[in-house]
């Protein structure tokens, strides 16, 4: 199990969250060229999101609007992954909404539950 800094909020889902970027990561890592948004390669939007990883599991919470932003449909896991990374991300982004919310004490503005993608 992922251990989090522990002045997160306990209950939140974010250990479960955690444990799906560390399968994100994994599979991110197998993939490599291609470019989306502000990264020239999937080698780099690796390197971007294990660090990002790190920094949640360290206690900077600010990174889950990062993590949100790059697991929205169409965005760059998406473009990444291709279908290797649906069902993973589908998780993700439904769960990250759930720990925002719960961490913060706010929606993501603008957001509201998104469908899945298939």
């Amino acid at each position: 199990m992922a251990v989090v800094h522990p002045y997160m909020k306990t209950g939140t889902g974010l250990n479960s969250l955690i444990a799906l970027l560390d399968q994100a990561e994994h599979l991110a890592g197998q993939f490599s060229g291609g470019y989306s948004g502000p990264f020239s390669s999937a080698e780099e939007f690796h390197t971007a999101l294990a660090d990002s990883i790190s920094r949640l599991k360290s206690g900077d919470i600010s990174q889950l609007q990062t993590l949100n932003v790059w697991f929205l449909p169409t965005a760059c896991w998406d473009e990444f992954t291709g279908n290797d990374g649906q069902e993973l991300a589908n998780k993700i982004n439904e769960l990250i909404i759930k720990v925002i919310a719960k961490e913060t004490g706010s929606d993501i503005p603008g957001q509201a539950k998104r469908a899945s993608r298939r």
